[in-house]
C-alpha cells in the first residue's frame, strides 16, 4: 500500500464490509481496546462519525482473518501483546501470519518464525521467498570480511536499531536465539548471511547491556 493512500479514511460502515466482519463486532473490538478508529468525533447525542486509515483497515481484515480461521480473540490479544513487548507498534500489519492446524506462527522482519504458543522459540520450517533468497545472495556478495562482527545503526535500516553491518538482520533476533539456547550452528542455519564473529559480537552485546 502506497504512503499516499495510508492517509486515506472510510466510515466504520465501509471498514465492516471491507474486513467482512460486522459493525456491531467492529464496536466489540473498538470498546474492547483490540482496533480502535484513528477518528472518533461526536456529531451530536446519538450520532458518533467513526474513521478508520487504511492501514488500520488492514488490522481488521487481519484479525477478520484469524477468527474466520477459529483463532479465539484471547489469543489474538496475548499475540498482539507479546509482539508489542517486542518492539513492534502495529503487530497486526508488521509481521506476517501463517497457520498450520490450531497453531498460529508469525514471521519477524528478520525472516525468522516464532509459534504464538510457545513464545520465543522458532519453528522449523518456513516459506520459501526467492525475492528473500535473491536480497540474502546480493548481501554476501556485496560483504566484505571486514564487516564480520560489526554492529552498526543506519538509518531506514529494521526503524535504526542495531544490526550487523552488511545485513538487515537486527542483532536483538540473534539475542533473542542466545537467550532460547540456541548454538551457534543453529543460529547460523536460521541466519545464512551471517558468521562466527557476528554471533559472537552478539553475545558481547548482550552481556554489556545485562
Amino acid at each position: 500500500m502506497s504512503h499516499s493512500n495510508d492517509k486515506t479514511t472510510v466510515p466504520d460502515k465501509r471498514a465492516a464490509e471491507i474486513a467482512a466482519i460486522t459493525r456491531q463486532r467492529l464496536r466489540y473490538w473498538e470498546k474492547t481496546d483490540l482496533i480502535k478508529p484513528d477518528v472518533e468525533r461526536k456529531i451530536s447525542p446519538r450520532n458518533v462519525v467513526r474513521l478508520y486509515s487504511l492501514p488500520r483497515v488492514v488490522e481488521l481484515v487481519v484479525a477478520s482473518e484469524l477468527r474466520q480461521q477459529g483463532v479465539s480473540l484471547q489469543h489474538i490479544r496475548r499475540i498482539i501483546e507479546h509482539l508489542r513487548r517486542q518492539g513492534y507498534e502495529a503487530p497486526l500489519r508488521q509481521v506476517r501470519f501463517a497457520l498450520s492446524g490450531d497453531r498460529v506462527v508469525f514471521q519477524h522482519a528478520d525472516g525468522s518464525w516464532e509459534d504464538s504458543r510457545r513464545p520465543f522459540q522458532g519453528v522449523m520450517w518456513q516459506v520459501i521467498d526467492l525475492e528473500e533468497i535473491r536480497a540474502r545472495v546480493q548481501g554476501r556478495l556485496r560483504r566484505s570480511s571486514a564487516d564480520a562482527g560489526v554492529i552498526e545503526k543506519r538509518r531506514k535500516v529494521q526503524a535504526s536499531k542495531p544490526v550487523f553491518r552488511g545485513t538487515r538482520v537486527p542483532v536483538e533476533a540473534v539475542e533473542r536465539y542466545l537467550r532460547a539456547g540456541k548454538s551457534t550452528q543453529e543460529i547460523l542455519e536460521a541466519f545464512p548471511s551471517l558468521t562466527e564473529e557476528d554471533i559472537k559480537a552478539a553475545e558481547a552485546s548482550s552481556s554489556a547491556v545485562a
